[in-house]
């Protein structure tokens, strides 16, 4: 895995998310037909100048599926690390276009929140110095004409950062509380609507809010202080 410590205080953070539609022309258009979501977990380093990388993927079925050569261009399993029921942690090298422009730069590398999905298209976190990022960023579009949405900063953006997991209950109750206007201003909803939405106590729908609002406050927090 790349070094992050080189002028550590001169890093930047380049998020940029990229629409399924923008990538019809390039290989990694294909993962999607195999898996619902990729999402990276660690960089490893590179396997002859390709990047490789730890990725946990999700699918439909029990069991990983067979991939073909469509994927020859885009996406190698090198190893499977733990497969279950609907998602598997894999060991991979990435030779796509997108993934070799960053791997080609010395002063860059991938990092978490980086995740893909037919829905989200691909979300990329690339660390590195600012003058690299640049580098990066003018390649990116030379192969990608369309507007991307991009940034460059000296942290990961809070409204960017990928969300930390919660469990799936609490995960429904904030996310019917964000769609029902619980969080607007003025409240559009109560915590006695959200819970006869979804069948539950008003105190277990409390109890689920409380918790993850914790969690968020304090994962925004640490994010804040690393930075």
């Amino acid at each position: 895995m790349m070094s992050t410590n080189k002028g550590a205080g001169n890093l930047r953070y380049f998020q940029i998310r990229i629409l399924h539609t923008q990538a019809k022309h390039l290989p990694g258009y294909a993962i999607t037909d195999f898996f619902k979501k990729v999402e990276m977990i660690a960089g490893t380093g590179k396997v002859e100048s390709v990047p490789s990388s730890i990725l946990r993927v999700e699918y439909d079925g029990g069991s990983l599926p067979l991939l073909n050569d469509n994927l020859k261009d885009s996406f190698i399993i090198d190893k499977v690390l733990e497969e279950n029921e609907g998602f598997s942690y894999l060991q991979v090298r990435t030779p796509g276009p997108i993934q070799m422009i960053v791997a080609q730069e010395n002063d860059c590398w991938a990092t978490p929140p980086t995740h893909l999905s037919k829905e989200n298209g691909l979300f990329m976190t690339i660390q590195g110095t600012p003058k690299g990022l640049k580098r990066v960023k003018d390649k990116l579009e030379e192969l990608i004409p369309e507007k991307m949405d991009m940034r460059i900063s000296k942290m990961i953006v809070g409204d960017w950062i990928a969300a930390p997991k919660l469990p799936e209950r609490r995960n429904m109750v904030i996310k019917t509380a964000v769609e029902q206007g619980y969080y607007d201003i003025p409240r559009k909803c109560t915590q006695k609507d959200i819970a006869e939405l979804l069948g539950i106590k008003q105190g277990t729908v409390a109890e689920h809010l409380q918790m993850a609002e914790s969690v968020i406050i304090k994962s925004w927090s640490d994010q804040l202080s690393q930075s």
